[in-house]
């Protein structure tokens, strides 16, 4: 089917590449991606204790509401949509304009499918997908400009996490040194079974026979 032609001066600026929206299309649907380096993320650090995190904007509420809705994941984390929608600001200079007109789109239903297809009548396919892709890679933008905005909770580890923890330097995953230990899980004691000898064999041995 035929898409509706992007509007003039609705087009996604500020580095967004082809390889980013094939990135958000694919994990719509796949939920997968590529993306990891640790030494580059500052929203791994853990809170200092008593600190109360700073009050969210109304702008990062609605872009959570529109990314849980055009990822289908409804337990996406306030503090991480504040982070992708203020760098997003920052990296595409259109970004404010075009987030007006995608927050403003009609309820399309609980499928993300449906909200791609109404942010695509629109025009705004690409700044869904970027949304997307954000959520999924942990990064908004590409090359030298990227912005790390999350990496434990990147979407992409999400189909595997039953069988792979996110990858780093240890098998424990990032910050494992904040968490309580793992149990011992130590087995008990398998006692051996028992091999029973053999019956020793009765009867006359046979005579050796004569050397000539």
């Amino acid at each position: 089917m035929k898409q509706p032609a992007t509007p003039p001066g609705i087009r996604l600026t500020g580095g967004l590449s082809r390889r980013h929206v094939l990135i958000g299309l694919a994990a719509l649907i796949a939920e997968a991606g590529f993306w990891s380096n640790p030494l580059f993320s500052n929203a791994q650090t853990p809170p200092a204790t008593g600190a109360a995190p700073p009050p969210s904007s109304p702008e990062a509420i609605a872009f959570l509401a529109f990314s849980k809705h055009i990822t289908g994941h409804g337990d996406l984390p306030l503090e991480t949509a504040s982070r992708i929608e203020a760098a997003m600001r920052k990296t595409y200079p259109d970004f404010a304009a075009q987030w007006q007109k995608l927050a403003a789109l009609p309820d399309a239903g609980q499928e993300p499918k449906a909200w791609l297809a109404a942010a695509t009548d629109a025009g705004l396919r690409d700044l869904a997908l970027a949304v997307v892709a954000a959520w999924y890679t942990g990064t908004v933008g590409k090359g030298a400009q990227a912005v790390v905005v999350s990496y434990a909770e990147a979407l992409m580890y999400r189909p595997v996490a039953d069988g792979q923890t996110v990858p780093t330097y240890c098998n424990y995953g990032p910050l494992w040194w904040t968490k309580a230990p793992p149990a011992i899980r130590v087995s008990a004691p398998v006692a051996l079974p028992v091999s029973t000898p053999a019956p020793a064999t009765v009867g006359t041995p046979e005579p050796k026979a004569k050397s000539l």
